[in-house]
Parts: structure tokens; C-alpha cells; sequence
């Protein structure tokens, strides 16, 4: 019975849930934080296991208050507005990137976006970043989404994204903030980078170096200043960090709906009431201090959060088409910059012009 497996064992199931880790990494993680933890946060944890609750749906919360550094302990957010900004606009991307994705073939097969994510806490507890584990088929084109360039003096793609080149993984970073604002492409060499940059190189016509730390431009400064990243940035990069709680999706669309609303749309994967109700599990659930859930007349579920303030924090439509249903969005033909991809991929000893740049 899943009420006798043991306590870290319990916890590391619900959060793969989420973030889809293996063992490798989620037993580690799992246990180095359970551990840290006092004999009462663990006995809270036990409890909140042991409980439903599905009432949370409906703007209750039952059983015991759950700490923030309980919480932390079991999936980690960040509270840092840049790491939050950093991570939505990577969320937005990955919602856009179905276009280049989409087969000419009938036959489609699953293909989620990402099959593993990372929250990682530092030393102290308290500042986490983000690893992310993508195929190239995914990561690719969510690059070039990414990729800040100007076209008739406006930004095009994340205003202030920089890259940096580590000897197993590409750091993405804003470089108007911190050292420790970052998410990691896990997993990513030079030649898949390279490889990367000659399928955006095809599509945007723009030049990027390997090693992109250009200095802010002026309309850069502009559009952060107007705002980095529209609609409700924490939220975003929760949902970021819990990625894989929509299963093994065939496609997937992440829209901002005004100043406080995301609407997620996907085929394959789990029903948006599943979706619904993970993402206000009072551990692993998305930060929040109440919260609602409606059905809607398309089917979909709308979750509504609320902080301390009267007023609602956000709200996230979740709606699950029909695999029958063909997709919001209209095939992108990218042939001549996956070949490029390609290319890039199949050319002999790949050097960095800039070697400086693997710095870890």
C-alpha cells in the first residue's frame, strides 16, 4: 500500500509528478532535503499526505498550515523577480514553439516539450535556479524564440537574454541581473549548440555568437523597463518548474490572457482536471494562499489564485483538446533550417571562437 512506502520514497513520487526526474538526481534531492528537515515539518508533511485535499479546489484548506520552507524543501520556487521573469519568458517560448514542431505527416506521436525539469537549491535554501532537460527537436526552437534581436527598433524574443557555455550545458541569463539568475540547457554541447544557432541563423536572418554577452542595447532597456515579461510572471514560473505535470502532451500552447492570466492548451497527457487538481496540492501545488477552480463551457478548468490580497493574483485556463482535434496553430515549414541544424550538427571538430567562454 502506497501509505507503507517510506516517507522520502512518497515524497520523491509526488514531486516526479511534476518534474519528471529520475532516480539519479530525485532520491539525492529528495533525501538531502528530508533530512534537513525537524521531526514536526516531517510529521506536517506525513499528515498533508495522508489528507485530501481536493477541497482547495473550491477555496478550503484543510488539514495543517504547510511552511514555506517545507514547501521549498519538497519543490522549490524562487521569490527572485528576475529568476521569475527569466523563467516565464522560457515558459512562453515553449508554448509558441509547436509551429516548427508539427509534422507534415497524419501520424503524429507524443512529443512533450520537456521531459525533465529541475529546481535546484543552493547551499542556503533559499535561491533556487533551474535545469532543464529538452530534446533538440524542442530546445531548437524555443531558442530561436528566445534569442533577443531588433527589428525596426523593437525587441524581437527575451530583451536582456545572454548566454553563457559550460563544458556540459548552456546557461541562459539575464544580463541586467545577477550572477545566480540562470537556467541550465542540460546536456547541451558546443556542436548541438552551434547546430542551434544555424536553424535560428536560417529563420531570423540574424547572427548570434556562440557565446551571446552583447551589452544591453537601448531598446532592450526600453522594452524591460515597459516590462520583461507580460502576464503573471510568478505563476509562470511555477507552472515552468512543473512542466511535466502535463504528461506526455502531443502538442502544447501557452498563451498570456491580460495582465493576470495564462491559458494552456495541449492535447495527450493528463485531463485539465488532473492538471487542476496538482497544481494546487498544498506541498507541490503552485504558491498560493486560497484557491478556485471552475469548469467552463469548452471543457476547460480555470484555477484562480489568490494571495493575501482581496483581489485574485491569477488565473490559469487548462483545456485538453481532443487528440482528434487539429491544433490551434498553423504548421511552420522549417525544412531549410532544420537542414541547416543538421549541417551544423554533421561538421567535424567544431571549435568555439570563443574558448574563454566554458567557464564551468
Amino acid at each position: 500500500m502506497a501509505t507503507r512506502l517510506p516517507l522520502t520514497r512518497r515524497v520523491g513520487d509526488l514531486r516526479r509528478t511534476y518534474t519528471g526526474e529520475t532516480d539519479s538526481t530525485l532520491r539525492a534531492t529528495v533525501t538531502a532535503g528530508m533530512t534537513a528537515l525537524t521531526p514536526p515539518d516531517r510529521a506536517t508533511i506525513l499528515t498533508t499526505l495522508n489528507s485530501g485535499y481536493e477541497t482547495r479546489l473550491l477555496g478550503e484548506n484543510p488539514g495543517p498550515p504547510v511552511e514555506e520552507h517545507i514547501r521549498r524543501t519538497v519543490l522549490a520556487d524562487t521569490t527572485d523577480p528576475a529568476q521569475q521573469q527569466l523563467e516565464a519568458g522560457i515558459l512562453l517560448a515553449l508554448g509558441q514553439i509547436g509551429p516548427y514542431q508539427w509534422p507534415a505527416t497524419a501520424v503524429v506521436a507524443p512529443m512533450p516539450v520537456c521531459f525533465m525539469v529541475r529546481p535546484v537549491l543552493d547551499d542556503t535554501h533559499h535561491t533556487a535556479h533551474t535545469v532543464l532537460h529538452l530534446r533538440p527537436a524542442t530546445a531548437t526552437p524555443m531558442i530561436t524564440t528566445l534569442l533577443p534581436r531588433i527589428v525596426d527598433d523593437h525587441v524581437h524574443g527575451l530583451p536582456g537574454l545572454r548566454v553563457r557555455l559550460c563544458r556540459r550545458h548552456v546557461e541562459l541569463y539575464l544580463i541586467d541581473s545577477g550572477e545566480d539568475v540562470s537556467v541550465s540547457l542540460a546536456s547541451t554541447s558546443y556542436r548541438q549548440w552551434a547546430a542551434m544557432l544555424a536553424f535560428a541563423r536560417t529563420l531570423t536572418g540574424r547572427h548570434w555568437q556562440p557565446a551571446f554577452q552583447d551589452p544591453l542595447t537601448t531598446p532592450e532597456q526600453t522594452a524591460i523597463a515597459a516590462g520583461r515579461v507580460p502576464g503573471p510572471v510568478p505563476v509562470a514560473s511555477a507552472l515552468l518548474r512543473r512542466l511535466r505535470v502535463l504528461g506526455d502532451t502531443v502538442w502544447l500552447t501557452i498563451r498570456v490572457d491580460g495582465p493576470t492570466g495564462l491559458r494552456v492548451q495541449w492535447a495527450g497527457g493528463r485531463t485539465a482536471a488532473q492538471v487542476a487538481a496538482a497544481l494546487v496540492h498544498p506541498l507541490t501545488g503552485v504558491p498560493g494562499e486560497r484557491f478556485t477552480a471552475t469548469r467552463d463551457t469548452d471543457d476547460s478548468v480555470t484555477v484562480t489564485v489568490w494571495e493575501t490580497t482581496p483581489e485574485p493574483t491569477a488565473t490559469v485556463n487548462l483545456r485538453q483538446a481532443s487528440l482528434t482535434a487539429p491544433p490551434p496553430f498553423t504548421r511552420i515549414d522549417a525544412t531549410d533550417a532544420w537542414e541547416a541544424f543538421d549541417h551544423a550538427l554533421a561538421l567535424p571538430h567544431p571549435v568555439s571562437p570563443r574558448p574563454a567562454a566554458f567557464t564551468r
